[in-house]
């Protein structure tokens, strides 16, 4: 690398970093679980961001999603033009061919087919008023290159997309990156979103933390920012992100949750406001979305919403007043897109959004073993009771919890139990625990629990005991003389007396200190008695749906079953 970065006719090397699709987050919704269908729905997500009454104007914006493919033969999705309308940099992978499942949830949220009769509607249902491009980002397993997906989105935009979506993320800050995004930006009018990111921390995620880019996070369907959704100051805007109902590959639909489920909602809003305003520049939309943006959280803009949640009939009404000939501000992205909007940037960092003034932000992040169903875990206040817990996980998944918990929850407890940890003689697992984002503590390498204490512990001064001092002995009395006697005519010399010394007190015996009792030994519980549990199930025709577990007083899962088969 070095030797290259000597070559005169080489502008820049870097590191060509790992792309891959942000995972599903599994405590909501496993990945591609299949929704039945008795007729089309509109997914609540779709009504969350407002498109009420606002049908797709006339002139058909070209929305490019760079993922993992477009399974073209779907019913419910716009049949494309396989020559034209796709990309894919990857040898032997074909850009309408989705073998992972993500690409074509993030288009069905997008262009879906309405009016049907089938599965889902969408925030673009009319197949004639939208033009979908699909780049191929990201391979059939979820993972890709960064210059693969720079390649894919170049050729999103030489195909004439003005929205891009990317749920997608990996690497570091590249130059290289940043100044082509730029570009499509700053020169060929291109409007760019891209997910915020599933960590659940402060983090920057790239490609959406470049000024660029409309860095988009994810709320529940309370509008209240999800447990999982980064929070920083290029969070720019926020979409519904909790089991969004979509089209899957194999003509299935499927719930997802995450940042990569917001993000198309943002696109999807931008095609369909820009499709009756045409004479609108990216950067015109791009305002007009954070202008309208229903304000959630803190008052104004923030690190955890942004602007708020995407409001497309809000949008519509912003430019039916303004127009498209007012002066937008300088890319800088997040809080500070808009130093002139309403709601005036407040981007200081926060802990995290909703937590009240009495409790303090408690954050988990697990990595499970390779037996992700041993591993349980609880919170409790200072009178033992259970505050918040977790349980049932995938093995060798990462998990991220995100609590208000009560100012007298002070002990967090992580178990197995099969009674070996989760590191390191069956996979690598870890545990990491923060308070108010101060690290209490992590491990791994238990055997069976782990307590970490989360309340501050307040040096114990060694009081100085309300004094109890050894008896005082009597004053000592000051020497008695004997009196000199008067003198006589003739010289008496005064005697020499010895002097009367005061008398020495008896020795003091000390207090005897209250005894140390010695430690109480815990009483010894209980055996514990095993009982023979019969669970008889009957399953239906969708017997993947079904699962059970069986807990015990902690949270340990000690029981569980799943993937029966149809009607037995």
């Amino acid at each position: 690398m070095e030797y290259l970065k000597q070559d005169p006719n080489i502008e820049s090397v870097e590191v060509d970093f790992e792309v891959y699709a942000l995972s599903n987050m599994h405590d909501y919704a496993p990945a591609g679980k299949e929704k039945r269908h008795l007729e089309e729905e509109t997914p609540s997500g779709i009504e969350m961001v407002n498109p009420t009454g606002l049908q797709q104007g006339d002139n058909n914006v070209t929305v490019c999603v760079v993922h993992t493919g477009y399974d073209n033969d779907h019913i419910d999705l716009p049949d494309l033009n396989a020559i034209y309308y796709g990309y894919s940099p990857y040898d032997g992978e074909t850009w309408n061919h989705d073998g992972n499942g993500h690409g074509t949830h993030c288009a069905g949220i997008i262009g879906a087919i309405g009016g049907n009769g089938k599965g889902v509607t969408s925030l673009n249902p009319d197949p004639n008023k939208l033009d979908f491009f699909t780049s191929k980002g990201l391979r059939d397993s979820g993972h890709g290159t960064l210059s693969g997906v720079l390649s894919a989105v170049q050729k999103c935009v030489d195909s004439g997309a003005k929205t891009i979506s990317m749920s997608l993320g990996g690497g570091g800050l590249s130059n290289i990156t940043n100044d082509q995004f730029s570009g499509h930006y700053g020169n060929d009018g291109v409007l760019i979103m891209a997910a915020a990111g599933n960590e659940g921390t402060s983090d920057y995620n790239y490609p959406a933390s470049y000024a660029s880019v409309m860095s988009v996070a994810a709320v529940n369907n309370h509008g209240v920012s999800t447990n999982f959704s980064q929070y920083n100051d290029q969070v720019e805007i926020a979409g519904p992100g909790i089991l969004v109902n979509s089209t899957w590959p194999g003509n299935k639909y499927a719930l997802m949750s995450g940042t990569s489920a917001a993000t198309p909602h943002v696109a999807g809003v931008a095609a369909l406001v820009w499709s009756h305003f045409p004479q609108c520049s990216n950067k015109h939309i791009r305002e007009a979305l954070i202008q309208s943006a229903q304000d959630l959280g803190p008052a104004g803009c923030d690190n955890a919403y942004g602007f708020g949640l995407v409001d497309a009939k809000a949008a519509y009404n912003y430019l039916t007043e303004k127009g498209c000939n007012f002066t937008v501000g300088e890319t800088l992205g997040g809080c500070n897109q808009c130093q002139e909007c309403s709601s005036s940037p407040t981007s200081s960092p926060v802990a995290f959004p909703g937590c009240p003034d009495d409790q303090k932000y408690f954050k988990l992040s697990i990595v499970t073993d390779d037996y992700g169903s041993e591993t349980s875990w609880r919170v409790t206040s200072s009178t033992n009771n259970n505050i918040a817990s977790g349980s049932g996980y995938l093995s060798n998944n990462v998990y991220n919890e995100r609590h208000c918990i009560p100012n007298n929850a002070c002990t967090f407890e992580i178990y197995d139990s099969y009674g070996d940890g989760i590191c390191c003689g069956y996979g690598q697992g870890s545990y990491k625990v923060w308070v108010d984002n101060v690290e209490k503590g992590e491990g791994g390498g238990f055997e069976s629990s782990e307590v970490v204490e989360l309340c501050a512990i307040t040096p114990i001064m060694p009081t100085t005991p309300a004094p109890t001092l050894l008896p005082t002995p009597l004053p000592t009395p000051a020497p008695t003389l004997f009196p000199t006697p008067v003198p006589t005519p003739l010289p008496t010399p005064v005697p020499t007396l010895a002097p009367t010394l005061s008398p020495t007190p008896s020795p003091l015996t000390p207090p005897t200190p209250a005894p140390t009792l010695a430690p109480l030994n815990p009483p010894t519980p209980a055996p514990v008695t095993c009982v023979t549990v019969k669970i008889d199930i009957l399953t239906d025709d969708y017997p993947e749906e079904t699962e059970w577990n069986i807990l015990d007083k902690y949270g340990n899962n000690v029981a569980s079953g799943s993937d029966y088969n149809q009607r037995t």
